[in-house]
């Protein structure tokens, strides 16, 4: 009796096993893990890559935000592209179903990369290819999210469904500190970043609906109002009671906690997190950028993002 109880076990972990292994989840590295972070917590993470002067980096693997950063103050103007294709190419080498989730197309060329790249896979018609529309917080959510539906053997489509549903509530601001940086790499006009500096000003800047750019959301004399102003629209949006809300920063500690502490009172019922950039959202929004990001989780309320 006890060899058939225990042959029985075998076989119950064994389909269990099977039945978690149906599903990888990959995802870019905008979800702010590392290669090892992110199979710690059940996914691949296809690292993006910066470059500065010739030479190329992964982000979280050959340089750290604290290093990149340190070039980036020096004077240097750096760049980001989409993960290797060769490390795309081996996370679809399996005969699972892949669901990708790809950093926003528009903010970056990893989705169109991954889809060109799909037709090489060994089951082309087992990988799917999803444009999330965002990244660093809510990218992390789900891509978290996902691990977890795929952990309950439920099918792709499924997946991408209730992915897609909770990619809808996502709603991304972005606070810019170094207008020199933004005024070399083109992104605001000379004259405008010598204006934002003599007025002390702070452009609030929003992610579109679509996701593939960033716009003008307010400009605020103060750091306090640039928050407000985000807290505003995240109000305007309906973010409540269930969103997680991320406050995500370069290297600038003291004004990230500022945010946080005001956000936590103006949005009683949300959860929190601080989190640290890496080099590839460095390169977007600068050194001692701050980002504001909302998701909502009532689907999975104890999702855990730490």
């Amino acid at each position: 009796m006890r060899d058939a109880a225990g042959g029985g076990a075998v076989r119950t972990l064994t389909t269990t096993r099977r039945k978690q292994a149906r599903m990888r989840i990959v995802a870019d590295s905008s979800v702010m893990f590392s290669v090892e972070e992110g199979a710690r917590r059940g996914m691949a993470v296809l690292p993006l890559t910066v470059s500065i002067d010739g030479a190329t980096w992964l982000e979280y693997e050959d340089i750290s935000s604290e290093e990149f950063l340190a070039l980036v103050r020096a004077g240097a103007l750096p760049q980001s592209a989409s993960p290797p294709p060769a490390l795309t190419l081996a996370a679809y080498d399996t005969d699972e179903e892949v669901v990708h989730l790809a950093m926003a197309d528009g903010l970056s060329g990893a989705y169109e990369m991954a889809c060109g790249l799909r037709d090489q896979a060994r089951h082309p018609e087992r990988v799917h290819v999803l444009n999330t529309r965002t990244l660093c917080v809510p990218h992390r959510a789900l891509a978290c999210y996902a691990v977890k539906l795929a952990a309950q053997g439920l099918g792709a489509a499924e997946v991408v469904g209730r992915l897609e549903a909770m990619m809808g509530t996502a709603r991304s601001c972005l606070i810019p500190e170094d207008f020199d940086y933004l005024r070399r790499g083109g992104r605001l006009t000379p004259l405008a970043a010598k204006f934002a500096h003599l007025v002390k000003a702070f452009p609030v800047m929003e992610q579109t609906d679509d996701g593939r750019r960033l716009g003008k959301l307010a400009i605020a004399r103060s750091f306090k109002k640039a928050i407000a102003a985000v807290a505003a629209d995240f109000e305007g949006r309906g973010v409540g009671e269930g969103y997680y809300v991320g406050v995500s920063h370069a290297d600038n500690p003291c004004q990230a906690a500022e945010a946080l502490a005001y956000l936590e009172e103006r949005f009683p019922g949300c959860r929190f997190g601080l989190f640290e950039l890496g080099p590839a959202f460095i390169t977007q929004g600068g050194p001692s950028c701050i980002a504001i990001q909302a998701v909502d989780l009532a689907a999975c309320p104890d999702l855990d993002l730490s």
